[in-house]
Formats: C-alpha cells, sequence, structure tokens
C-alpha cells in the first residue's frame, strides 16, 4: 500500500481542492502543513498573514476530525528537514501538493524540494489551482486555457484512504507583529459566507461603490484572503456566480458580477507574470529606470508614510485604516503607491515590503507588479500620478471617514478638512488645534513633487532604451489579442 504525505499549502480547505482528492483515492494519507521558519522571518510576513493562516488551518481541522476522525499534523521549522524525517518516520513514497508560486523564496523552496525528492526517490505529485500556465507557455492561448481551466467545475471529493497522524507541538511561530484591530477572520465557514452575502446582497453597487474606502469595505467582496490562503477556490467562485445569474437580477448586479468575474482573471495574469518573470520582486521590469529612485531615498519620508503622518490627511487615513484592518479597496492602495512614489520619491523595493505586511491578502504576483505600475518602472503603463487633495474630496467629499481614521482632525470644518493647512490662525485657535503641532504640516508639496517626478520619468521614458525595453516586455507579459 502506497504511503503519501498530504501536504496542505495555500489550499486550506477540502472542497474543490485537487491534491486533496487525488491523494486521498487510496494508499495511506498523512495530512501536513509547514510553517517554515525562514519564510516567516521575511521583511514581507507578518502576524496579519499568520493570524488568518492559524484560523483557517484550525477551522480546516475542524472539518478533519468531523469527517474523517484525524487532524493535520502541523510543523514549524526548516522544510527540507522536516520532510526528511517525515519520510524517512513513515516511509513515504509520494508527496501530493498543489503547486505553488508566490515569490522566489517559495520558488527556490520548490527547487530545493524537487531535488531533495529526486535524491529520496520520492514521486512529487503536483496540481494547480489559479490556471496559469506553468509549462509550454503559449501567450495567445491563455485566456481560452484559463476560462477552461475555471469553467471546468468543482471537483468533488473522492476518498477511499486510511489516514495517518504524528502528534506534534507547535512552538511559537515568530514573524513581524504589527497590533491590527479589525482583522479579517480566516477559514472557510467566512469565506463562503462573504461569497453569499455578496452574492446575494453586497454586489449591487459592486462597480460604483468599490472605489471609496468609506463604501468599498462593503461593496467589495472582501474574498482576496480567502483566494490567497485557499480557503475557497476561484472555480467556487466562478460556479456560484454563473448559478446565481440564473436569479433574476438586476442590471448593475449583473454589470457588478460580471466585472468581478473579469477580476479573477486579472488576479491569475498577474500571477502569470511573476511566475514568467520571479525578477519583478526586486528589480525593475524596465532595466532602463534602474538609479532613478535608489540613491535619493528619504527615510524620514518613508517613516511619515508608513505611520500615517505626511500631513495628507486622506493619504494618512487610509494607511492608519490599513494598519487597524489589514486591508483597503484597490483603488485607495494605488494611491498609496503613487504618492510614495511619486510625491515622496521613495523606491518601491523598500515601500513594498511595508504593505506587503499589512496586506493581510498579500499575493506577490499582484503586489510587484502594480507597484511597478503605479511607480512608473515598467515603462508600458500609463504614468499616472494620484492627486491626494483631488481624492480625498471625490472618495470623501464630507471628510468622515478622515476625521474616524485622524481624530486629530475631527472638529476641522468640512470643507477644510481636505486641506487643514489652510485653516487661519484664529481657526486653529478656536478648534485649539495646532498644525504643525497636532497635526503635520505637508512634508511635500504635492504640485512641485509631482512635477519633478513626472519630469524624471518621462525623461526616462523617451529613451530609446526605455522604448526598445517595453516592446520586450509587451511582447512577453501583455495579453495577446487574437486567439483566445
Amino acid at each position: 500500500m502506497v504511503r503519501k504525505i498530504l501536504w496542505f499549502r495555500y489550499d486550506l480547505r477540502l472542497e474543490d481542492n485537487e491534491a486533496f482528492n487525488e491523494a486521498c483515492k487510496e494508499g495511506e494519507v498523512l495530512p501536513i502543513f509547514i510553517y517554515d521558519e525562514d519564510y516567516w522571518k521575511l521583511d514581507t510576513s507578518s502576524s496579519f498573514h499568520l493570524n488568518f493562516t492559524k484560523d483557517s488551518l484550525n477551522e480546516l481541522n475542524q472539518a478533519f476530525k468531523k469527517k474523517y476522525q484525524t487532524k493535520i499534523s502541523c510543523y514549524y521549522g526548516k522544510t527540507i528537514k522536516i520532510l526528511k524525517i517525515l519520510i524517512d518516520q513513515f516511509k513515504i513514497q509520494e508527496v501530493v501538493s498543489h503547486q505553488v508560486f508566490r515569490n522566489y523564496f517559495t520558488l527556490k523552496l520548490d527547487q530545493d524540494c524537487k531535488h531533495f525528492f529526486n535524491e529520496k526517490g520520492i514521486v512529487w505529485r503536483q496540481f494547480q489551482q489559479f490556471g496559469i500556465q506553468l509549462e509550454n507557455r503559449k501567450r495567445n492561448y491563455w485566456s481560452s486555457q484559463w476560462n477552461k481551466f475555471i469553467d471546468n467545475g468543482p471537483v468533488t471529493i473522492n476518498g477511499n484512504c486510511k489516514f495517518l497522524t504524528n502528534s506534534t507541538s507547535m512552538p511559537e511561530i515568530k514573524t513581524n507583529v504589527i497590533e491590527g484591530t479589525y482583522i479579517q477572520q480566516g477559514g472557510r465557514n467566512q469565506a463562503l459566507s462573504l461569497l453569499k452575502s455578496f452574492l446575494d446582497q453586497r454586489s449591487e453597487n459592486y462597480q460604483k461603490e468599490m472605489s471609496s474606502p468609506i463604501t468599498g469595505e462593503v461593496a467589495c467582496s472582501r474574498l482576496s484572503p480567502h483566494i490567497t490562503y485557499g480557503t475557497i477556490s476561484l472555480r467556487e467562485i466562478n460556479h456560484a456566480i454563473d448559478h446565481s445569474k440564473q436569479m433574476n437580477m438586476s442590471f448593475n448586479k449583473v454589470k457588478s458580477l460580471r466585472s468581478f468575474r473579469s477580476r479573477l482573471a486579472w488576479h491569475c495574469h498577474f500571477i502569470q507574470k511573476l511566475y514568467d518573470e520571479p525578477e519583478i520582486e526586486w528589480q525593475n521590469m524596465n532595466r532602463a529606470y534602474d538609479g532613478l529612485r535608489e540613491n535619493s531615498f528619504n527615510e524620514d519620508y518613508h517613516q511619515a508614510w508608513k505611520i500615517g503622518l505626511t500631513g495628507y490627511p486622506f493619504v494618512d487615513a487610509c494607511m492608519r485604516y490599513l494598519k487597524a484592518k489589514g486591508w483597503i479597496n484597490f483603488r485607495m492602495r494605488a494611491m498609496l503607491v503613487s504618492f510614495a512614489s511619486y510625491q515622496l520619491w521613495l523606491d518601491w523595493k523598500k515601500a513594498s515590503k511595508h504593505l506587503a505586511r499589512l496586506f493581510t491578502d498579500y499575493e506577490p504576483g499582484i503586489h510587484y507588479s502594480q507597484f511597478q505600475m503605479q511607480s512608473g518602472t515598467t515603462g508600458i503603463n500609463t504614468i499616472r500620478i494620484y492627486n491626494p487633495i483631488k481624492q480625498s474630496m471625490d472618495q470623501d467629499p464630507n471628510g468622515t471617514f478622515i476625521k474616524k481614521w485622524v481624530p486629530e482632525l475631527q472638529h476641522v470644518p468640512d470643507k477644510l478638512v481636505h486641506e487643514p493647512w489652510k485653516l487661519t490662525y484664529l481657526e486653529q485657535k478656536d478648534l485649539d488645534l495646532e498644525i504643525g503641532k497636532h497635526y503635520p504640516h505637508p512634508i511635500v508639496d504635492h504640485h512641485s513633487s509631482s512635477k519633478i517626478a513626472r519630469d524624471k520619468v518621462w525623461h526616462i521614458k523617451k529613451t530609446d532604451e526605455a522604448k526598445f525595453n517595453a516592446k520586450k516586455i509587451l511582447e512577453k507579459h501583455a495579453s495577446a489579442k487574437g486567439r483566445r
């Protein structure tokens, strides 16, 4: 009888879990999860990620206990060392898992695991769950292959194996600790509840309301961390969307769900980019931009941005909200990155680490591609510099969001809360508020800093080297038109 390890990674569910289904068809199976100690020491890892993982694993273990009277054995340490001990102890012949691609760390880890398994004569059967092309890449057929993958429908549980168990004690897992207040809870039940409420009600005005942090908290699906850690699959979400289309829906809801589904493809498209070019994580996609910001990093600006004390109320409110909740809507993420990259002229390679820790749904493929797009280092995207004042007035016209998350300004009149530095001396006196003491002056003038930044980026963008590189980038990464 074949003995196998079922290695849970970013697929913390039983339903529509191809690795679980295949591993459990026959034989003896040891289900495991490994907290790799080196991964949790990375400067992009945080307690936000750890707590969500623990929540999800606890619930997954409850499902295992209820359905199979067993549990997942969890370990903390060096992945290959742990695997070696288990393979020797249980005489393992196969390892079954989903294929993971997140960043260079996991790429290198999987390469080392593959080499180790080959040396031990272990068969490693891997399945993929995001519909990206891992082998025989054919760009012209990406969309058609992705649609085929996601339209297949969820796989059903079909197990007839004997589960093995191994008693373990979990030491304290060390990672970057962030004190958030309202972090989303992990787990399969949370994912299903969010999906149902989104499809039944919250998606009605998704397209209209996802841009503001005020309405986006409810209007957005909030499924992103569950997709990241695999408590629900993309195919399950797509299947639920298709099912909901059979109901009577308003025109707004039809449009919203169509827009939402397109973002599932968008999610995989950006993971594909990082898979095709892992270097996106640490170097400019367009190398003509090397040296653009690296040698002029202002650590004081960086710290002010990180703690929400830049003097721009809406920027600061968004950062404080993000730090408290581990999530913020996409437009506000883009604004935070744009402000750091242009007005503060911070190198994305450093600024990206802070937001990676804060995003509970941190997905490197999306994270680094978006950071480079919003920083202007791809050479293929429009230079988009967000005006923090305009965004503030557009997305928070009455200053409600600002006053909640920047309470220093809660008594400032609505018309001035976006630009509190315009308060006169007497107005500040009357409010018992001193700009520069209770709340900082703007650390930069966004008009002049934006112009300087735009000129610097455009100067490179117009060079022959940047244009040549941009053409190559489009050939490699852009969505191909024609055959779908």
